[in-house]
């Protein structure tokens, strides 16, 4: 089930459809969703990481992430994207990140600008998909959109918020596309690969580099 709680995350947004309903929809070829005003913020986004897993390949180590997140960092950093100053990141950062997802998007958005409202939601709504980080992209991509829309026609968001946080789910649905097309789920767990199969659950790699990053976005 993926799901943004109303009762554990405020009621900024109506409860989400399970994932077992949202399969029923069929998904576009892509990650875009034209129905979101700020789509653009998420393809520069999974431009910038399809391009990188071009020449780098798959990150399946700490090490390789954290250079994954670094090379992005400077990507964001550019004056014509956000002009804020970057902070490079260790692999013990990662690694915390890995380990406390959550804790990390908590922190991250208390020290953000949004509404107690907006913060609920936003947290709702990366809680969802850490807990489902190994449901299908189809299945990702259903329940970003149909978030997108409840955000969309929500009334007690500014609207700073309704494009910070329309911008952060495309970023979102980007990132995870882009992991998708360059990992080959069946390979790995094939049992002559299994010695070399990924340290990451499915979608962990795009999650963990879109919470690290989400700072730019506040």
């Amino acid at each position: 089930m993926i799901s943004c709680s109303a009762d554990e995350y405020g009621n900024t947004v109506e409860e989400a459809s399970s994932v077992s309903v949202q399969a029923g929809v069929s998904k576009k070829l892509g990650p875009a969703n034209d129905a979101n005003p700020y789509d653009e913020v998420g393809k520069k986004y999974g431009f910038w990481l399809s391009d990188y897993y071009q020449i780098h390949g798959y990150s399946n180590t700490i090490q390789d992430l954290t250079t994954q997140v670094n090379y992005m960092e400077a990507k964001l950093k550019a004056p014509d994207v956000f002009g804020k100053s970057n902070i490079l990141i260790t692999e013990d950062g990662i690694s915390i990140s890995i380990n406390n997802p959550e804790t990390v998007v908590t922190s991250t958005l208390a020290a953000g600008t949004l509404s107690e409202a907006a913060e609920s939601s936003l947290l709702g709504f990366f809680i969802s998909l850490i807990q489902n980080r190994e449901a299908e992209y189809s299945l990702l991509y259903d329940f970003i959109t149909t978030y997108e829309a409840s955000i969309m026609d929500s009334s007690n968001l500014t609207g700073h918020e309704l494009e910070t946080i329309l911008g952060i789910t495309s970023v979102t649905r980007y990132a995870l596309d882009a992991e998708g097309g360059h990992k080959d789920r069946d390979w790995e767990i094939s049992v002559g690969n299994k010695n070399v199969a990924s340290r990451f659950h499915p979608f962990q790699v795009s999650l963990i580099s879109v919470i690290v990053h989400l700072r730019y976005y506040l």
